[in-house]
């Protein structure tokens, strides 16, 4: 599998990922055109950022904009993810915000959260099938007794915030879920799951009818500066431009634009699926497909009942690329679904499994601006872009059109660069061991 810190770029005409997604969802993409020798705004990658960015930019604006694609439209994460669409980004809550910046600016960062949720599920709602949208909430759950405490202090403080959120002690939980691992909940109430695949495909038909140019299979190869934009090298010839968005977030190779270099950390997230649950199963386990739930882990599990009763269970995969395929991730991710679920004990084999790169920034929140004249670059999700990335691809083309952004830490500053960054493989090693042994 591509690796971005291994491989110089990523190669064109790669098969789409084997995801339950790709087996078991019929899609219509919009028509794609020839590479032009000049575009006024060229978006390299079309996933959610990338595809919203330039619906922005046609529509909006009125400016002729190109997104180009190493591969098939939406080939990345916007196609393969879990399709987890919650009020937040990054790895920071609330009180962190607050304790960072102050109250007052944790309080305009939940605003922000709850624009780009209205924004998404506008859009999810206008399409025919809604994207399957499951709409009953994201539970996080303490995984152990002793989880329960931190836990309950981060409903204290949402609820503080004014947030849509409910408390549920270890006896009401099991009318939910029947987990081995579920000693307290938080319930978000107005986060909700898609279909990650057809919410892609409805982007890039928004994108297209505002008159966007799509281009697949035309991988970047080099970025050059020009006394006034970029040339960009690519596997069907070269494009120049006005104004470059970098949208490839975590599958962007370490060395293709100099400004992002160093600055994100790609981390694997591998899911499976198993076989339809039995109606027996279902009863035994209380899950319906309305729920989702990722527990209070380091290393983080999360799962949710599909609409066909086959149940989705991810977490943290292989370190490098090279590994992503290996059995080993999905009996593993096998095992904790078992271990939390006896009654699932009689799944002998999972039927899909895949995986995707997740950007991870230094201090654990994304940026989106400029990173140099002309240029401007989303990233650093860190696994949580469903819902803010639809956003922050109209952000950044605002930002690319000369709009002032709101005054908020994603919009101020680059992202912060690795110390030690070829040592990032290491590091990670050593916190995913350190991680498992103190879970």
């Amino acid at each position: 599998m591509y690796d971005p810190l291994a491989d110089q770029q990523l190669h064109s005409h790669q098969p789409r990922a084997d995801s339950y997604w790709q087996a078991h969802t019929a899609v219509e993409w919009p028509c794609c055109g020839e590479l032009p020798a000049h575009t006024d705004v060229l978006v390299i990658g079309a996933g959610y950022t990338g595809l919203n960015a330039a619906q922005t930019i046609a529509g909006k604006y009125q400016r002729d904009v190109t997104v180009i694609d190493a591969n098939a439209l939406a080939w990345g994460c916007s196609s393969r993810n879990a399709g987890f669409v919650m009020k937040s980004t990054g790895r920071l809550g609330l009180s962190q915000w607050a304790n960072k910046f102050g109250t007052a600016m944790a309080e305009n960062i939940a605003a922000e959260h709850e624009l780009a949720h209205q924004r998404i599920r506008q859009h999810i709602d206008a399409t025919p099938s809604r994207c399957d949208r499951q709409s009953g909430g994201y539970i996080k759950l303490a995984h152990r007794a002793q989880a329960v405490p931190a836990l309950k202090q981060q409903y204290q403080t949402l609820t503080a915030f004014k947030q849509p959120v409910s408390w549920l002690t270890a006896e009401e939980l099991p009318q939910l879920v029947n987990s081995q691992h579920a000693f307290a909940g938080l319930k978000f109430d107005d986060c909700f799951t898609v279909n990650p695949l057809k919410l892609a495909a409805a982007s890039a038909k928004a994108a297209a009818d505002a008159g966007a140019t799509l281009v697949e299979h035309c991988s970047a190869e080099s970025i050059t500066r020009l006394a006034a934009g970029w040339r960009v090298k690519t596997s069907m010839g070269v494009v120049e431009c006005n104004k470059l968005l970098v949208c490839t977030n975590a599958y962007t190779a370490n060395t293709l634009f100099g400004p992002l270099t160093c600055r994100s950390l790609p981390v694997l997230s591998s899911i499976i699926t198993t076989p339809p649950l039995t109606e027996e199963q279902l009863q035994q386990t209380h899950l319906t497909p309305q729920h989702a739930f990722m527990d209070t882990r380091t290393l983080k599990y999360y799962f949710r009942l599909l609409p066909d009763n086959r149940l989705l269970m991810g977490g943290r995969g292989a370190i490098r690329g090279r590994n992503a395929n290996d059995p080993f991730y999905a009996q593993h991710l096998l095992n904790a679904l078992k271990s939390s679920f006896p009654a699932l004990a009689d799944i002998k084999q999972w039927q899909h499994f895949w995986s995707g790169w997740v950007s991870v920034s230094l201090d654990d929140y994304p940026r989106v601006g400029a990173v140099a004249d002309n240029a401007y670059a989303a990233m650093g999700y860190c696994g949580a872009g469903v819902s803010f990335s639809a956003l922050a691809g109209q952000r950044l083309a605002e930002a690319a059109m000369g709009d002032k952004l709101p005054d908020l830490p994603y919009y101020k500053t680059p992202l912060k660069r690795f110390p030690f960054a070829p040592l990032r493989r290491i590091g990670q090693w050593a916190f995913y061991h350190y991680a498992r042994m103190t879970e």
